[in-house]
């Protein structure tokens, strides 16, 4: 038995410093392998072509489209040979197959703000974090970017390896929608989960930062009232003035 593509989609981003190119590639050659990774491995290729040649055409003039990170997002193959109800293959290929997955060092960008949420990332190994709320952490299973299930969104913030060797892979909801629909429900309802484990952090930082807040505001209150105190001027004893005509009458009494 062998495989064909169907179609593939690739993001590929461009790793020179500072360059904010990054895009996705649809591929629909009729490419053919024994494996889906002799597949990959041809469609990839037809993949990264089209990236030098975009990037070419915006940034040229700046800098070349230098080791290309490339990552898969979807696709689906027809199995050739051997004719059954599953022959049409579609899906994720498996953990370790360029593409289909990534493993990260710690501190490194999973997901990057502001870029189109067109995927959400689940956790296969270590864990990842927000990189502005360290406290929402990810583990295995975790599935992380429900801003993804929402149309024409963007991410709101980095998240980032929380530790080396962090193993992730990547869904496309939408693709899945048409050529896996019970898959698509399922990271669907996960992803929801994300949704409300940010909320509850959130909540519990709110709590956090009003009590902080209450307190500053009490301990501001006290260092007011002993600053007035200080500046308040002390009393002092009169001292009665000793005039001329006081001091004739006591000579006469005496």
């Amino acid at each position: 038995m062998s495989f064909r593509l169907k179609e593939a989609v690739y993001k590929i981003r461009c790793r020179e410093p500072g360059c904010t190119f990054t895009s996705e590639f649809r591929v629909k050659e009729n490419l053919m392998g024994v494996t889906e990774a002799d597949v990959d491995s041809e469609a990839i290729k037809i993949a990264k072509n089209m990236a030098f040649i975009k990037h070419d055409a915006l940034l040229g003039r700046k800098h070349q489209l230098a080791n290309p990170e490339v990552f898969k997002i979807s696709s689906s193959y027809d199995r050739i040979g051997g004719i059954t109800p599953d022959s049409v293959y579609s899906g994720q290929a498996a953990p370790g197959h360029e593409g289909a997955g990534r493993t990260f060092r710690k501190g490194e960008i999973i997901l990057k703000k502001h870029e189109e949420a067109a995927f959400v990332v689940e956790v296969l190994g270590g864990s990842a974090q927000n990189a502005g709320h360290p406290g929402l952490r990810y583990r295995p299973g975790a599935m992380v970017g429900s801003a993804s299930l929402f149309h024409q969104k963007s991410r709101p913030a980095d998240i980032v390896a929380a530790e080396d060797n962090t193993a992730v892979t990547f869904h496309d909801v939408r693709e899945l929608t048409h050529s896996n629909s019970a898959r698509a429900k399922e990271l669907y309802d996960r992803a929801l989960e994300d949704v409300f484990h940010v909320l509850l952090h959130l909540e519990d930082a709110c709590v956090s930062l009003e009590k902080k807040l209450k307190k500053l505001q009490s301990s501001g209150a006290s260092s007011k009232r002993a600053t007035l105190a200080a500046r308040r001027p002390a009393a002092t004893r009169r001292v009665p003035t000793k005039s001329p005509a006081g001091k004739a009458r006591r000579l006469r009494a005496k």
